[in-house]
Order: C-alpha cells, then structure tokens, then sequence
C-alpha cells in the first residue's frame, strides 16, 4: 500500500511560526519603570503596568511577554538613567531603542503630564514608526566620554572657585597686582594671607582649599 501523504495547511503553519508583536513603552525613573503595552491591532485596549528598576522585575516581566510568543519592541526615553536599562534588555533579547527626546512628537494635550501618559504615548509612537533614535555608544566609549566630562567639569569648577576666591579678598580691600595670578609667588602670597576675625579666616580657608 502506498502512503497516505495529507495536504498541509501552509497558511496556518506560517501563522503558527509567526510571532505577535508587541510594542513596550517606558516611562523610566530611578526607582520605577512605568509600563505601557500595545499589540500590533490598533484597537486593542492598552495594557498597563507598573515595576520596580531593578534587573529581577525586568527580566521577569520579559519573559513573561515572551511565554505568550510575542516579539517585543521597546522603547524610553533619553535621560539621566542612562544605558544600562538599554543593555539590559539588549541581553534578554528584547529590540529596543532610546528615543531622542528634542524629535518625540509633542501636541497640546501633552502638557498634561503623566508617568502612564507618557508610557502610552511612547508605545503608540513606537508602533507607527515616528521615533528617532539616539545612538548608544559603546560601554568603553561611553567610559572614554565620562572620563572627558568629569575633566571639563573639574576645569570649570576651579575656575569659578578661584574666581569666587578673588572677589572674596576684593570685597575685604585685599588685592594683589605684582605679577600674574596663579603663578608660584601668588600662591606663595595668598599662603600669607591671615584674618584677625576667626570667621573671615574660615571662609578664606573654605574658599581657598577647594
């Protein structure tokens, strides 16, 4: 007898090989992420959630997306948390992006601001394609970029406390015009400077040790 070969549904395999994608909006704060998610139908309702930003919250509330056979997309907004969360997700296997916060698309009714509004109004964004991404340096780039900010920042603040310095001893009638400031014998001379009012002299030391 020859074997019976049935006609298979390709339609449907297809189907079922295809995953239902979902679009993740995240509202991002130290403490909490608040969590908006839409499906790819734009009349389901809008699922809502809020989790602590911690990886263990994460993850779980990864992979429990993932046990529903959905391709997550997701997205938050550029700011002072940073990339770690990005990352993060990046190793759980979820597509994400950091949208630039001067191109998110803003209406008169987003002056009303909350954490879910602005979880929903992300995801909603994401799904229509009307983000623009930040690039995402590397972690040794972002090392090397820290390590240049923190060097300007330390320039700039000696340059005003030396400035702040100066006006200081102005307002007391002290001045010092023999050669340029900051030079050895300036500091050998601002070394000599004492005040008889112990308070004077504190904040002179404040001033001058920073």
């Amino acid at each position: 007898m020859q074997d019976l070969h049935l006609p298979q549904n390709k339609k449907t395999n297809r189907r079922n090989v295809m995953k239902r994608k979902v679009y993740v909006g995240m509202d991002v704060h130290k403490e909490t992420i608040q969590i908006a998610i839409l499906p790819s139908n734009t009349k389901a309702l809008v699922k809502e959630q809020q989790i602590k930003h911690e990886e263990g919250q994460i993850k779980k509330f990864i992979q429990k997306l993932k046990s529903e056979g959905t391709e997550i997309h997701c997205c938050y907004e550029a700011g002072v948390t940073g990339y770690p969360l990005y990352r993060y997700l990046k190793t759980l296997g979820v597509n994400c992006i950091i949208a630039a916060p001067g191109k998110i698309p803003r209406q008169s009714s987003d002056k009303i601001k909350t954490d879910k509004r602005d979880a929903i109004k992300l995801a909603r964004l994401l799904r229509s394609g009307e983000l623009e991404s930040i690039h995402v340096p590397s972690e040794e780039d972002e090392a090397v970029r820290d390590y240049l900010r923190s060097r300007d920042s330390l320039r700039l603040d000696l340059g005003r406390n030396r400035q702040r310095l100066m006006k200081f001893l102005l307002r007391k009638g002290i001045t010092y015009s023999t050669t340029k400031y900051w030079t050895a014998s300036h500091y050998k001379w601002l070394n000599n400077l004492h005040f008889e009012n112990e308070i004077l002299q504190a904040t002179f030391n404040d001033y001058y040790s920073r």
